[in-house]
């Protein structure tokens, strides 16, 4: 009678030290809808680039005395990646052939960090007027091709943007 008294009374004092610690555990873990609904509220944003204000309503644009446009999709997947861009004159429309195009790609930065550069090599592309510029895109997101095509007496500047994913 004595071996089940103190039995019991040691499976009682286990008892009870497990069920406070539980209790206290459990009264300390948040529910599982809230810590869900925080984590959406930090992760808002994300899918549209919060922090790239002004990337979304950013568009292809030409300034100069000459045209600059994409020739490859607008969507490219992010790492190497291979753009050709076409260049025209304004007036005319003929292509222009030239070595004195450069090329920056980049991210616009997000808050709190500096813009994001990718190195670019420009050769000459197959057809008169195209170019083949090699690069990196180091992350998904929206990315900015800046041409700048300088011939003396006639200038052009190029933004066109470009999709990695």
């Amino acid at each position: 009678m004595k071996k089940l008294f103190f039995s019991l009374l040691a499976i009682s004092f286990i008892a009870t030290g497990c069920a406070s610690n539980s209790a206290s555990d459990t009264a300390a873990a948040p529910d599982t809808d809230q810590t869900f609904e925080a984590a959406s509220d930090d992760m808002e944003g994300m899918d549209d680039m919060e922090g790239m204000e002004g990337m979304e309503s950013m568009e292809s644009s030409s300034e100069g005395d000459y045209e600059f446009a994409l020739v490859t999709p607008e969507t490219l997947p992010s790492g190497d990646a291979e753009l050709v861009v076409a260049i025209k004159d304004a007036v005319t429309g003929e292509p222009v052939a030239t070595d004195n195009l450069s090329v920056d790609v980049y991210m616009m930065p997000m808050d709190g960090m500096e813009k994001m550069t990718a190195e670019s090599e420009v050769m000459a592309g197959s057809e008169p007027g195209t170019y083949n510029v090699k690069t990196y895109l180091g992350m998904a997101g929206p990315w900015v091709v800046h041409s700048v095509l300088d011939e003396g007496e006639k200038t052009g500047t190029g933004h066109l943007m470009i999709e990695a994913e």
